[in-house]
């Protein structure tokens, strides 16, 4: 978007982009100013890209938690199927139980 600005001296200038206006300060206020707008918008820029690139790490941290989550309640979901059949078998297996239950166990404090 262009913006049309009056200078001090009366003069109107388009300024189309970051680098009309660094030519402007160059020619107007000297090459030390028209450094100094460069290095702002450079350290403006890098900021935007790390906080773009820490949220995609955080992102990408959160999606692969909810994908162990959701494959430690699959795992969960199946011992306590094979636990529901061993309380129904003809012949209740204590030691059997005992070891579903542990593996349960496992399942969760490995997602704790």
């Amino acid at each position: 978007m262009a913006e049309v600005m009056q200078l001090k001296d009366g003069k109107v200038q388009t300024v189309f982009d970051s680098k009309d206006f660094k030519w402007l300060l160059e020619q107007h206020m000297g090459y030390e100013a028209s450094r100094y707008f460069e290095n702002l918008i450079d350290g403006l820029e890098q900021a935007v890209q790390e906080a773009q690139n820490k949220e995609n790490s955080d992102l990408g941290s959160y999606e692969a938690s909810l994908e162990s989550n959701t494959r430690a309640f699959q795992d969960i979901l199946e011992v306590t199927n094979q636990m529901v059949e061993t309380i129904y078998a003809n012949r209740l297996q204590k030691d059997k139980l005992i070891k579903q239950v542990e593996e349960v166990r496992k399942i969760i404090n490995n997602q704790i």
